[in-house]
């Protein structure tokens, strides 16, 4: 069928109507006439393949990068940067409103950047094999597990990043070594993955490369590539599992401190191998800029972080307020913030580790004169579940702070909220990940 677009969904597919029947079409953006062909329909919409561009939006931008129709990583480059800006700012209000019921809520524009180009401090890459049997080092095709593409020219990535993946597959390749196999039958060599880091002030290079098993040609892969690349830490990290993800044993230093060096909100961080940082380190200030004006902490009274991290946020908060509750599930990370803090002469701040939900469970209720004025909140993608909202509520703090990587979770946890008498003040898109349809937003509640 030929189908004209208006608009874009969440999640990045082009959104147009057949006789009033919705139907999403992937690669296509807002102002295309495509012809689609669907390859799956439900009951309320249908999913179609994009065929042909029969008439381009003048908002269509020839993408930058050679391989955008192939890893799909970032497709909204299709799309010219100041439309993504508008249609992410559109999506949080359509979240709100659709989801929440919440309507005439002002949401400030949405913060984007001068140059959206090599903004990535961390890329992930995937070891495989090419029909002939090449050793590759790159990213998934998009849709597949199995196949991988160098993508030697991503446009995400700064050039140190790529620079690190180019003389890490070099040096595998000079030294034999193989991409790892889940066939039984077959199950090759050691290499699985690679993650690169990067600090973006200091320019500390963290390299780790996840395998199978150890092998005794790693001091001589480190060398190699320390030649070409300026590596400040090498690490190995073990996974025995089938399981296609960068987790496992480690990591088991070659070269260098376990962590790297960033700095962020104006806070030197030590940040460990596998701790969760944003990806975007020149927007995360704009992003913690907000969330602490936002807060307007009280130097009279305490604040808490809730998933706290390594403690990026805790401990510029930590300067602005009497004392900081911080809580975080993964103990690694409550000790990167405790170190954190003890490199900062942050004394004012206790760490706890555990989930959220539970551990708010066993301080309730809060003695009136410790109560907090702001509450910050940063969850994962899914959201805070329903207790761990009425937990935060339980505190009557003056403000609650919100940080959403998701604006329809956003959306949910604003409703729970409205019902126990927080009200959604304001809400402060930025744009972390600049041509994919990821969105970061803060939202201010406050009791009525």
């Amino acid at each position: 069928m030929e189908l004209d677009v208006d608009r874009l969904a969440y999640g990045g597919q082009g959104v147009a109507r057949h006789d009033g029947f919705v139907v999403f079409v992937r690669g296509a953006v807002p102002g295309d006439r495509v012809r689609a062909t669907v390859r799956r329909r439900k009951r309320r919409y249908a999913e179609a393949h994009l065929d042909e561009l029969l008439e381009p939006s003048p908002r269509r931008r020839s993408p930058a990068c050679d391989h955008v129709g192939q890893c799909g990583g970032c497709e909204w480059q299709t799309l010219e940067y100041a439309a993504q800006l508008e249609y992410k700012q559109a999506q949080v209000v359509e979240s709100l409103e659709h989801i929440a019921g919440l309507r005439d809520v002002p949401v400030d524009p949405i913060a984007g950047m001068d140059d959206p180009w090599g903004y990535r401090n961390k890329m992930e890459y995937s070891f495989g094999t090419d029909d002939e049997g090449q050793l590759l080092l790159g990213l998934h095709r998009r849709g597949s597990w199995r196949d991988i593409i160098e993508t030697g020219a991503c446009r995400l990535a700064p050039p140190e990043i790529e620079a690190a993946r180019a003389a890490v597959a070099d040096a595998c390749r000079l030294l034999g070594l193989d991409a790892y196999s889940r066939d039984a039958e077959q199950p090759g060599g050691p290499l699985r993955h690679l993650v690169v880091r990067r600090g973006r002030v200091g320019g500390d290079l963290f390299l780790n490369l996840f395998v199978h098993r150890r092998f005794p040609e790693e001091r001589r892969l480190v060398d190699l590539v320390a030649r070409t690349c300026d590596v400040s830490s090498f690490a190995v990290t073990v996974n025995e599992s089938p399981a296609d993800a960068a987790v496992g044993e480690g990591p088991f230093m070659l070269i260098g401190p376990p962590w790297f060096r960033e700095t962020l909100a104006g806070t030197p961080l030590r940040v460990p191998a596998a701790a969760f940082l944003q990806t975007n380190s020149a927007m995360c200030d704009v992003l913690y800029d907000t969330a602490l004006r936002y807060a307007a902490p009280d130097a009279r009274h305490p604040a808490w972080d809730l998933y706290c991290g390594i403690g990026s946020l805790s401990l510029p908060l930590a300067r602005r307020a009497s004392h900081i509750v911080a809580i975080e599930v993964q103990e690694e990370a409550v000790a990167a913030a405790a170190e954190n803090a003890r490199l900062n002469d942050v004394a004012n701040v206790e760490f706890h580790a555990g989930d959220v939900r539970v551990v708010l469970k066993g301080m309730l209720p809060v003695p009136p004169d410790e109560r907090p004025s702001v509450v910050i909140a940063d969850p994962p993608r899914a959201g805070m579940s329903k207790k761990a909202v009425a937990r935060m509520a339980a505190l009557e703090a003056d403000r609650l702070v919100y940080v959403s990587c998701n604006p329809t979770t956003l959306a949910a946890n604003a409703m729970q909220l409205d019902e126990l008498g927080y009200a959604l003040r304001r809400v402060a898109p930025v744009d972390m990940f600049p041509h994919t349809h990821h969105i970061e937003s803060v939202a201010l509640f406050e009791p009525r």
